[in-house]
């Protein structure tokens, strides 16, 4: 028998967030009358979702190349569910797990889950809290986790965004203040950290997505990570506007993956902004460390902010 999934609803007077404990998943995002995000509605349509939609993505969020890791000496062997490489924790990552609803009232809810030594092959008990919290225009996400044992651990929100709430982001601008990204080939970094001057990846300026993402640009759609400033706290990572509604995305994460739906069934249906640490972090010791051990504390924050 399936387990229940429970939907919750945060709101104020200006806006309504929708949620479920399925992946700790954000479902919808309603302002000015339309619904700004991109996905499945309905549980039937959340347990078939493979586009990991509006998820908590973990343990490891992004790609791991070769599906393996070593950690303290010891190697790991993951599963490869992404050509050969390993993505957003597996065959069956928190985006596929039931949260226990730990408390709900109008404008907060806290939601947890633990994932047991070995689960997907990683070391060590995670504990993982999730708490959204609304005010005025604002939805704000604050990810907490502990463990008993080394391991590694990336989170990250797999929202994706369309201000108009139907059709394409192709007539989206977007902003993101990053002077660097990490290159990529077949979607791992090598490993660089590049400059954005003169290259089609430089968002300092708004881009139009569907000029940026026309066949004679950027072939496919952006998939990448973008290095942001490295002063601690939160800081605006992404801004997004369809000239009507305009989305701000704060965060005290490292870096923000930029994925334009490309390949999501309907084609740049919704545009991802996945606050997080840099990709194939594990393989890569000069990248920030996603390692986390015991008595360490895990904490991420995310911010949206609508206009």
């Amino acid at each position: 028998m399936k387990q229940q999934m429970q939907f919750l609803t945060l709101s104020t007077p200006d806006m309504s967030v929708r949620l479920t404990n399925f992946g700790a998943r954000l479902v919808s995002f309603s302002y000015q009358g339309t619904d700004c995000l991109y996905g499945p509605k309905t549980e039937e349509e959340l347990r078939a979702d493979t586009c990991y939609c509006g998820s908590i993505c973990g343990r490891v969020a992004n790609r791991i190349a070769g599906g393996c890791f070593e950690l303290d000496g010891l190697s790991y062997e993951l599963a490869v569910n992404n050509g050969p490489n390993h993505l957003h924790g597996g065959l069956s990552g928190f985006s596929d797990k039931l949260w226990t609803v730990e408390s709900v009232s109008d404008t907060r809810a806290e939601l947890s889950y633990v994932s047991p030594d070995g689960e997907e092959n990683y070391p060590g008990t995670v504990t993982v809290h999730a708490v959204y919290s609304v005010e005025g225009r604002s939805l704000k996400l604050e990810l907490r986790a502990e463990t008993d044992a080394p391991t590694l651990l990336n989170l990250t929100n797999h929202a994706y965004w369309n201000l108009s709430g139907q059709g394409t982001i192709d007539r989206h601008l977007l902003q993101v203040p990053a002077s660097a990204y990490t290159p990529m080939v077949a979607n791992i970094p090598t490993g660089r950290i590049e400059p954005v001057d003169g290259s089609l990846y430089d968002l300092r300026t708004p881009a139009l997505l569907g000029q940026r993402n026309a066949e004679d640009a950027i072939s496919g759609g952006y998939d990448d990570n973008y290095v942001l400033p490295a002063h601690g706290g939160v800081k605006l990572a992404a801004l997004l506007t369809n000239g009507i509604r305009t989305l701000r995305v704060l965060t005290d994460a490292p870096g923000i993956q930029v994925y334009t739906g490309d390949y999501l069934p309907l084609k740049r249906g919704g545009v991802a902004l996945e606050a997080q640490n840099y990709p194939d972090s594990p393989h890569r010791p000069h990248f920030p460390s996603i390692v986390l051990r015991p008595g360490e504390r895990y904490a991420r924050t995310i911010v949206w902010e609508m206009d």
